[in-house]
């Protein structure tokens, strides 16, 4: 069962972990006004925010929702500022806990791990393994259920005050949503049992990758697969047999089923390694890999409007090259420099003192 965490509370509502949850907070988010309200009083606001949480009196407010459509259309809840301070807060106590409870193949949010280190794992098994059983969940962050994701806190956490500030997290969404009897699959679900994550929140991220550790040790333990990989509810698991991935296949149905979650048919399927998966933005065969053509011109896309925003001095240069270097960094040492110089030579990269266009040639 492992260590079981009973005195976590007042770590949280410390005034040094609310401060540096302040921080956290507004990376990347400074001259944002909410960012700017909030920290013009950042002393007094952190001490109100201790004065509630110590008591437990700490109310959490309404999201701000909106939708984005790249790279495919869904709602963003994004919660009011204090409260994502009190996200970070609760994420920097708990979060170690949880990481340290979750198998090693498990790459998303994770300190030491992320995209890249997932991609790479990925790539690597492609080479060692004749097959590939890729899944997808339907939905997965609104199908999350709540009481299935608090007991498997519960076995980690046994602090109460915790976990009722857990359980006021996730009634701010779920006392949203609209429940009702249906069926998925030959299941019936009823109207009691809550579910669904926002996407937007820390928490969320954090919650939904620890959600899946007990499919991981399903996968890992119970089915003795070696080969495999998860990167939020992305997976691969690899064979060299085609009916056991097949065998394998049917008993993930069946165990996330168990967890209230569907697998998408279409998108859960076994192919030869030869031919290559989609997994993370990239196209990985075992000889090579291609980011995908969508993601680039996602990327053109994106920061064109970042270079008009340079362009009217709304942000810093600063701001814009390590945007650039985000995105270089995650694309990494294996595509064409010829391909990228296409889509970055595209984007016009004029302000007022300057008229030139990006151009990668480093040596990689």
């Amino acid at each position: 069962m492992g260590k079981k965490h009973k005195h976590l509370y007042n770590q949280i509502t410390t005034f040094e972990n609310l401060w540096i949850a302040s921080k956290n907070a507004r990376r990347g988010k400074r001259n944002k006004y909410p960012t700017i309200n909030f920290e013009y009083n950042l002393e007094e606001n952190l001490f109100d925010i201790q004065e509630k949480l110590q008591n437990e009196l700490y109310e959490f407010g309404e999201y701000n929702r909106f939708m984005i459509h790249e790279p495919k259309k869904r709602e963003i809840a994004s919660a009011p500022y204090q409260d994502r301070v009190v996200h970070h807060a609760l994420c920097n106590i708990i979060e170690p806990i949880l990481d340290k409870s979750m198998i090693y193949d498990s790459y998303a949010c994770r300190v030491g791990k992320g995209s890249h280190r997932a991609i790479d794992k990925a790539h690597k098994l492609l080479k060692q393994y004749k097959y590939t059983l890729k899944f997808d969940i339907k939905k997965y962050f609104f199908t999350i259920d709540h009481q299935i994701l608090l007991k498997s806190l519960q076995k980690k956490i046994t602090d109460e005050r915790v976990l009722s500030l857990i359980q006021k997290i996730l009634n701010t969404y779920a006392s949203e949503q609209k429940y009702h009897f249906h069926f998925e699959g030959d299941d019936l679900f009823d109207s009691v049992r809550s579910r669904g994550l926002p996407i937007g929140n820390l928490t969320s991220q954090l919650f939904a990758n620890f959600y899946l550790d007990k499919l991981d040790r399903f996968i890992k333990e119970d089915l003795k697969v070696k080969g495999y990989v998860r990167y939020m509810d992305d997976g691969v698991l690899y064979s060299n047999s085609k009916s056991e991935l097949q065998n394998i296949k049917n008993k993930i149905r069946e165990f996330a089923k168990t967890m209230r979650l569907t697998m998408h048919e279409d998108k859960t399927q076994i192919s030869p390694s030869k031919n290559g998966i989609q997994f993370l933005g990239f196209h990985l065969y075992p000889s090579h890999r291609r980011i995908l053509r969508e993601n680039l011109q996602r990327f053109k896309k994106k920061f064109g409007k970042r270079c008009k925003l340079y362009s009217n001095d709304e942000i810093a240069f600063e701001n814009l090259l390590m945007s650039l270097n985000a995105w270089l960094g995650y694309v990494g040492k294996n595509h064409h420099i010829g391909l990228v110089n296409e889509i970055l030579s595209s984007i016009k990269f004029n302000h007022p003192n300057e008229n030139q266009r990006f151009t990668f040639c480093h040596r990689l």
